[in-house]
């Protein structure tokens, strides 16, 4: 018994010593000395690591050492205890301080209670014993990399890996090769069937966007395999062995981390997918009652033909917003800041760049539901006159008698100045102006009755209601007089009004009385009108030699 006290005392004496020789700051320890300070938290943790491997966290100072200094420490003795022959074994003993760890019998570091990770609830034997695991399987790699035969085999192993990874590859892109001339001559002899155009582009557009989803997914498989490949190799090496690990794990926690979200999120995405089913359904119930109130065939709380259309997108637009709005709280991330910060910033996008677009949006809905003009109405918008193509939600577009098309931002209609010629009171047409002025000398009655001939003799001006002058001006030198014809072939209105002038000047002509427009300054030596004789044009003039 006494020889065995002996040895106790004899390694409690070494380990001191070796305390003393790993750390200078530790003083020369005597039987009789007093129990060791503290240990202190003041210095910032630091990690030991070795061989590629996180061995222990040192989270106080021991005897003036900072933890980064005994980390240090605890790395140096494992590589001079390595590169001595033998196979080290890790062992413990308890000391006053705390654990001491040695390696095939010689001092590595001491572990002390204030070491521990108290946020996790770590008990002083649970991190000496994680600390010992650590230690030994860092050796028994450094001691495995020492081997040839390993490193040979590890070779080996990445030689043969990369023979199948590319083998691998080779066959993948002999696949999608083959999968694609058979995709291509499907979809040749489909459209050699497909007699419409646009069925035809339709196929195209479908062909495009599967050959860019088959090559993404085509990329992700060769990712996939160059990461299962790389994983493979480096677990072919003890250094490396903890990277492969590493990806496994993360690869891991990815992949559960995306099963657990998506068993979760499934309940919630039910219930989005039936509010938008519900709001699909109700949409189809709106465009049948509006396709029958669009056909003619009823009218629905007073919408008829032409605001069944627009009433339709409103109610389809303001459907579908309802259901996004019931649906968010379902979507998945929806109570995320991130996705409250793009809503947030799509919404404050929308309201500074998209205000025109609104305004034009408003005034377009504003000019369907006023009822200001129709589709056909011969109009005249500022300087421009013409006929109503189309009112959109944005614009309108209105075609001229020289057949150029002009649009109109709805903003610019709404707040300029419109004449809607096609809406008369006197029923269906509209009145044809046109105004001249006759020298005083010509009686009035005369005049009157020259202009109701010439409309009498113009194709296409109504009879009922008869034509009518109105003497609009008594100026310095001329009478004013306005012609006012009806037209019921609004669309035709600009030849009907050009054969007016022109009947207009053969009966003024045949009658000798001379127009006067557009100014007068004095009366010429004859009469400024065209004889009969020269209506389709005067004879050439022979000078006499």
């Amino acid at each position: 018994m006494s020889t065995l006290l002996l040895r106790r005392l004899s390694l409690s004496a070494s380990l001191l010593v070796l305390a003393a020789w790993a750390w200078p700051g530790v003083a020369a320890a005597t039987p009789a000395a007093p129990p060791a300070p503290a240990p202190t938290a003041a210095a910032p943790s630091a990690t030991a690591r070795w061989f590629n491997r996180d061995l222990v966290t040192f989270r106080a100072s021991l005897y003036g050492n900072t933890p980064a200094m005994r980390a240090r420490a605890a790395e140096g003795n494992l590589a001079r205890i390595v590169d001595q022959p033998g196979h080290a074994t890790v062992s413990t003993q308890n000391v006053p301080q705390g654990s001491v760890i040695l390696a095939d019998g010689q001092l590595v570091t001491v572990l002390t209670p204030a070491d521990r990770d108290v946020l996790r609830n770590e008990t002083p034997a649970q991190q000496r014993d994680r600390a010992v695991q650590r230690m030994q399987a860092a050796l028994a790699a450094a001691e495995q990399a020492r081997l040839p035969q390993r490193l040979l085999a590890g070779a080996a192993w990445t030689l043969l890996a990369t023979c199948v990874a590319i083998a691998v590859l080779w066959a993948l892109r002999g696949c999608a090769r083959r999968m694609r001339r058979r995709v291509d001559a499907w979809v040749q002899r489909r459209v050699h069937k497909l007699r419409s155009p646009s069925a035809r582009q339709l196929l195209f557009g479908l062909v495009t966007s599967a050959r860019s989803l088959g090559r993404l997914i085509g990329w992700l498989v060769v990712l996939v395999l160059m990461e299962e490949w790389l994983r493979f190799v480096l677990g072919r090496f003890p250094y490396t062995q903890p990277w492969a690990n590493a990806m496994a794990g993360w690869i891991g926690e990815r992949l559960a981390g995306f099963g657990r979200a998506t068993l979760q999120a499934l309940p919630d995405l039910v219930s989005a997918a039936l509010i938008f089913l519900a709001a699909r359904v109700v949409v189809q119930a709106v465009r049948i009652v509006f396709e029958g109130v669009a056909s003619g065939r009823f009218q629905f709380v007073g919408i008829d033909q032409p605001l069944a259309e627009p009433t339709r997108k409103i109610i389809t637009v303001v459907i579908w917003l309802f259901a996004l709005a019931m649906a968010y709280p379902y979507l998945p991330g929806a109570e995320t800041d991130a996705f409250k910060g793009l809503s947030v910033f799509v919404g404050l996008m929308v309201s500074l760049g998209a205000s025109s677009i609104i305004g034009q949006a408003a005034s377009g809905f504003t000019l369907l539901y006023s009822r200001t003009m129709t589709v056909g109405d011969v109009v005249r918008i500022g300087d421009t006159e013409g006929v109503v193509q189309q009112i959109g939600l944005f614009t309108t577009r209105l075609r001229t008698p020289l057949g150029v098309e002009i649009s109109f931002p709805n903003n610019v209609v709404l707040s300029g100045e419109l004449r809607n010629y096609s809406r008369d009171p006197d029923g269906p047409g509209l009145w044809v102006e046109t105004s001249l002025t006759i020298g005083y000398d010509a009686p009035w009655r005369q005049v009157h009755r020259l202009l109701k001939q010439a409309a009498a003799d113009t194709d296409s001006v109504v009879a009922e209601p008869p034509p009518h002058v109105v003497q609009s001006e008594l100026g310095d030198f001329a009478v004013t007089y306005t012609l006012r014809a009806r037209v019921v072939d609004v669309a035709h209105r600009w030849q009907v009004r050009s054969a007016l002038l022109a009947h207009i000047q053969d009966a003024f002509n045949a009658a000798g009385v001379q127009i006067m427009s557009p100014n007068y300054e004095a009366d010429p030596a004859s009469a400024k009108i065209v004889p009969k004789e020269h209506w389709d044009g005067r004879p050439p003039t022979i000078n006499a030699p």
